[in-house]
């Protein structure tokens, strides 16, 4: 991580504050009034127990005024343990309301919540044991700082699970503008419960702006902590992020 700072300290641009896809760390910034803002993103996540595609992930989302931002997300889900045939479902629907209680984009200081409840949509993945049974409220807060060229995103919640003791979610993003239409990333994101060692995935990506409608989004980590069995030896997001004129 110290590496990837260092990197998008040297890109002599300015920087935009946005959080988000394809980073797993999000950031206080909303789509705007009356605006939508789509991902449509596969999202591979191998481990040396189990490998997961999420294809497609729709994570949909709309600006209500400047502060508020509606979102709703699903996916389908195909995962299966080690040396066993791949199931495919539908995997859990997540709603959620973003505020932005402080400052706004380009501003030095911006601060948000984002609640999300996670709705088990899949019966059959849930059955097979590839999702928690169960609701699951997911209360993050997000802030951005902007130090000169630099942008960091700041994310830290707690997730409350309806059949277990949930866990801890927190993450570091920086961003630059290397070019008018790319923007370097950068992230550490790591979750953690009592019953397991803390997770940690170091991730790096960009943003390359295709039309002004359509952004491509790529980002590709693994693991740096955290269960032998479980640590992701690849997380690989690759997607499209369209946002239609009103």
């Amino acid at each position: 991580m110290i590496v990837i700072v260092l990197v998008l300290l040297m890109v002599p641009a300015g920087a935009m504050a946005q959080g988000g896809p394809p980073l797993m760390t999000d950031d206080p910034d909303t789509p705007g009034p009356g605006r939508w803002e789509i991902n449509l993103a596969n999202i591979v996540e191998k481990s040396q127990r189990q490998r997961r595609l999420e294809a497609p992930l729709a994570d949909v989302n709309y600006g209500v005024g400047e502060r508020i931002q509606l979102k709703f997300e699903l996916p389908w889900l195909t995962a299966g343990d080690t040396g066993t045939p791949a199931q495919t479902g539908a995997g859990n629907s997540r709603v959620g309301v973003k505020w932005r209680f402080l400052g706004g984009e380009r501003q030095r200081l911006a601060w948000s919540t984002y609640p999300q409840l996670e709705i088990n949509t899949g019966r059959s993945m849930t059955e097979r044991g590839f999702l928690e049974r169960g609701l699951q409220l997911f209360v993050p807060t997000e802030l951005t700082l902007q130090v000169g060229h630099l942008e960091l995103n700041g994310e830290v919640g707690r997730n409350f699970a309806e059949r277990d003791d949930g866990e801890w979610s927190f993450g570091l993003a920086a961003e630059v503008e290397a070019h008018p239409r790319f923007e370097l990333l950068g992230e550490l994101h790591g979750e953690r419960s009592n019953a397991s060692p803390t997770e940690l995935v170091v991730n790096v990506g960009g943003r390359q702006k295709i039309t002004r409608q359509t952004i491509m989004l790529v980002a590709v980590g693994r693991g740096v902590s955290g269960s032998p069995e479980d640590r992701l030896r690849l997380r690989l997001y690759v997607g499209v992020q369209v946002r239609p004129l009103r």
